[in-house]
């Protein structure tokens, strides 16, 4: 076997069944052409997973098997012990005729040959066949390392008719989705890859160590980033060209537009720079700016807040500001006897402000000395914008690189305690005005990163517990 200095493996098996969706997750790929219609990949392509400059992993990605059988019986034509049998498949590769007669299967047995492993894919909704059974012998032929992944394409209603067919012809048989699988199913499936061949495990192991380094750094940065983000649309303003109720109304519409541009340039660069070039993003919904969408029921319901809540969770907010906010950026008492007076004041005011003619726009706020549309001071305004984010950014990192439906920027409840939205309007109000300081910047990314921590523990948890990951 010619070993390298990494793993490299031909992921082969029988048309559509999903070979190129796990080259395309296990390397974070999404060039990788996939369809569902049989006959996509026609030649074998070899796919490179890097980290920091270094190749660490190398799919090839195959044609499926075309007349498995008729390959097989012009092997088994000659009758050689064992170990000539590898001889025997580069004899195959050798006769002439092959490459037009067996075109396919030419295609993915020569890498093999050249010193790949084995990555052979069925469908766990279909029974073992001959037709199966031929592609397997033929690869035990090769006397390479092998594993076999089980794809629940749609059901897994023959796993085990699978696990005790594969397991006579492979070393290690698992399980994985490459549509849903998340980080420990990929790891997962990279132990049984260093499991095949001494000097693989190794590498696997540095591939491993390296993939969670850079996580690390990834969950570092995007922290950061949306913390930034939050902040510049908590502050975003647009002047107001026209006098009056016009000029008002277009002034509101440009504010719109603006934070919806702002916000699809950075989902845009953060799905870029996590290698989902090749997909379309899709708004569930706009940016809904005016009071009756902002404070409707469904709206209060969606962000935790009802409507007593909102008003505590703002005034609380108000009062929080000069005080647990600078007592440590996060002091859970909040006080709220003390604050309980100033509570309906506080949102009671902006309320009011709705009914006063002239002022049907008076959530944002117009000084007419300034003549600016903006920021929006809203109490739920912090929360959705946060809730918008951490949203899209965990559906992000939880993508597969197969995947390819549109990413869909939608909105999900976040179980925040009362603490936490206090802490986040408490940010907002001194963000607005003014009195923000590089400690509370800090205290915003460190908040960020638990929130995105937290919520991607839980999901690799779940997947581990409904899964072969163990």
């Amino acid at each position: 076997m010619n070993e390298r200095a990494h793993p490299r493996l031909c992921v082969v098996g029988h048309p559509n069944r999903g070979k190129s969706s796990i080259v395309s997750t296990l390397t974070e790929n999404d060039s990788v052409s996939i369809s569902p219609e049989s006959g996509t990949t026609r030649s074998a392509d070899a796919f490179e997973f890097e980290l920091d400059g270094r190749v660490l992993l190398t799919l090839i990605d195959t044609p499926g098997f075309q007349r498995a059988r008729q390959v097989l019986s012009w092997l088994q034509r000659e009758s050689v012990s064992p170990g000539d049998r590898p001889n025997r498949v580069k004899a195959f590769l050798a006769e002439p005729g092959h490459p037009e007669r067996f075109p396919d299967e030419v295609q993915l047995l020569r890498p093999i040959m050249e010193g790949a492993g084995i990555l052979y894919v069925v469908d766990g909704a279909q029974s073992p066949s001959p037709l199966d059974e031929a592609e397997m012998e033929i690869l035990r032929w090769t006397g390479q390392p092998r594993l076999a992944v089980i794809n629940p394409m749609d059901t897994q209603a023959h796993q085990q008719a699978w696990e005790r067919t594969l397991g006579q012809f492979f070393q290690w048989v698992r399980v994985f989705n490459p549509l849903t699988a998340t980080m420990p199913a990929r790891q997962a499936l990279l132990r049984a890859v260093g499991e095949l061949t001494p000097s693989w495990s190794e590498p696997v192991q540095k591939l491993m160590q390296g993939l969670a380094v850079r996580d690390q750094r990834r969950l570092t940065d995007v922290s950061e980033a949306l913390a930034a983000y939050w902040a510049e649309q908590l502050l975003k303003s647009v002047p107001v060209q026209i006098p009056g109720a016009i000029g008002r109304q277009r002034a509101e519409a440009v504010l719109r537009q603006s934070l919806d541009e702002h916000e699809t340039r950075f989902f845009e660069r953060l799905r870029s720079a996590w290698g989902h070039h090749h997909r379309s993003l899709e708004r569930q919904s706009p940016w809904e700016l005016d009071s009756d969408h902002l404070m409707n029921t469904e709206t209060w319901y969606l962000w935790g807040l009802k409507q007593r809540d909102l008003l505590w969770v703002s005034g609380s907010a108000g009062a929080a500001t000069g005080l647990a906010l600078d007592a440590g950026l996060g002091g859970t008492s909040l006080l709220a006897g003390a604050i309980s007076g100033g509570v309906l004041g506080s949102v009671g005011g902006w309320l009011a402000s709705r009914e006063l003619p002239g002022r049907r726009f008076g959530w944002l706020p117009l000084a007419r000395q300034r003549q600016v549309m903006g920021p929006v001071r809203h109490p739920n305004f912090p929360l959705v914008v946060m809730a918008r984010a951490l949203t899209f950014t965990r559906q992000l990192w939880l993508r597969p690189h197969a995947e390819r439906s549109a990413v869909v920027l939608r909105a999900e409840a976040e179980q925040w305690s009362r603490e936490d939205q206090v802490r986040l309007l408490g940010w907002a109000k001194r963000l607005q005005q003014g009195r923000w300081q590089p400690k509370h910047q800090d205290a915003l990314v460190s908040w960020v990163q638990a929130q995105l921590q937290l919520s991607l523990e839980e999901a690799f948890a779940q997947e581990e517990s409904t899964s072969w990951v163990l």
